[in-house]
């Protein structure tokens, strides 16, 4: 018995590597897709830059507007993935075509959204997939216990994958709460590995890390915070009321070939005042940071209120996908102008004012300091935590501060 445990749990590291390598090879695939869509293809054929929106948007926009109308409101938000796991337990991994054609089409069209979204989806079902492998492998372990190990082996991994919800819960298949813990961390420590293994081998240019540049300090810093923490809820209240506006404006109407049509439209006008409104601006943050403080303040004020207009009506439009990396690339251009205006230490500024947006827009203060440390200057990690923290409590404490 103990063997056959043992080469099922065994098994299930394994998985969860290729877990991790399988999301990253799905990250990767969206790279790949954009690169296809806007610049070899349109190379291929000689399209010039300028009428590349115009060429992609719209004709992907009847394609993308036609798999919502067939297939349904895919990819899921990672609210939506979020709660059916709460209510079910689970995410079925069953719809996985689905989240993974939609995702794809969606984001190489240039929509502005990220890949957390789908990715989330993508994720959550095939964990549930090896939470099904793993308990319908050990429901056969008194048939196999006197088995040879090779038998044994072939026999958890031959098996066919079915939904379990007729057999115990995985926490009975464990002696202990602390053993589900550790064997859950084992697990989790495996995808990871997975991940990294994965970007190793194929690495991408990212803006993700831990970053040091020098930092000029002043006392004068300390007159930033509270501007910046204001503005930041400001900017972060009108994004989620964008939103709000989006689906009231464009979400009820069951129209989606037209909707995604106009998400289309609506991307290509944008994209022909500025190319920063194409895609969710992950890849582009810190090249814009850099210069961001030079550009003219109505400018970065109008790119952050048509970026997140657009990123917010899109989503209602059919064009979904995760608005994080959109929001946060908005805010960066708010609280550049605001940076501009107060004159003192513009980097702090910024930090505190995307802090502030970020954790009013996803009510979520970790995740917000989790994805700022690895975006914003490192020296400012207790200034991200601070903000985080005092806007999610006054929120919380003083509700009509809230979206």
């Amino acid at each position: 018995m103990r063997q056959y445990r043992g080469l099922t749990f065994g098994y299930a590291m394994v998985l969860s590597l290729i877990i991790g390598i399988l999301t990253g090879a799905y990250l990767q695939a969206v790279n790949v897709i954009i690169a296809f869509f806007w610049r070899t293809l349109p190379n291929w054929l000689g399209i010039v830059p300028a009428w590349r929106p115009w060429l992609i948007c719209l004709p992907l926009g009847l394609v993308i507007g036609l798999c919502q109308k067939c297939l349904g409101q895919y990819p899921l938000t990672i609210g939506q993935v979020v709660g059916e796991v709460r209510i079910k337990g689970h995410f079925s991994w069953h719809r996985w075509w689905r989240i993974l054609l939609c995702g794809l089409l969606i984001l190489g069209a240039g929509a502005d959204v990220g890949p957390e979204a789908s990715a989330s989806g993508l994720l959550a079902g095939m964990i549930y997939w090896l939470g099904c492998r793993y308990k319908s492998a050990l429901a056969r372990a008194d048939e196999l216990r006197d088995a040879s190990w090779w038998r044994q082996l072939a026999t958890i991994i031959g098996q066919r994958t079915v939904s379990t919800n007729t057999l115990p819960l995985i926490s009975s298949y464990f002696a202990s709460e602390s053993a589900k813990k550790r064997a859950y961390a084992i697990w989790i420590a495996c995808g990871c590995l997975g991940l990294v293994l994965f970007f190793r081998a194929f690495p991408q240019e990212g803006v993700i890390g831990f970053h040091l540049p020098p930092i000029a300090w002043h006392w004068q810093g300390a007159l930033v915070v509270i501007p910046a923490l204001v503005g930041g809820w400001a900017f972060g209240w009108l994004f989620a009321k964008f939103g709000e506006l989006g689906e009231k404006v464009a979400g009820r109407p069951s129209w989606p070939v037209l909707k995604a049509l106009l998400g289309g439209l609506l991307l290509m006008a944008g994209s022909t005042w500025s190319t920063d409104i194409l895609f969710s601006g992950e890849f582009t943050i810190q090249p814009f940071a850099k210069h961001a403080y030079y550009l003219a303040p109505l400018f970065l004020i109008a790119l952050g209120l048509m970026k997140a207009l657009i990123s917010n009506f899109g989503f209602a439009l059919g064009w979904r996908g995760g608005t994080i990396f959109p929001a946060i690339f908005s805010s960066l251009a708010m609280g550049a102008a605001l940076a501009q205006f107060l004159g003192v230490m513009p980097q702090l500024t910024v930090t505190i004012f995307l802090a502030a947006a970020i954790t009013t827009i996803i009510r979520r203060p970790l995740l917000t300091v989790i994805l700022l440390a690895l975006l914003c200057p490192l020296q400012f990690l207790l200034f991200i935590i601070a903000a985080a923290y005092l806007v999610n409590g006054a929120l919380r404490r003083l509700t009509f501060l809230q979206p």
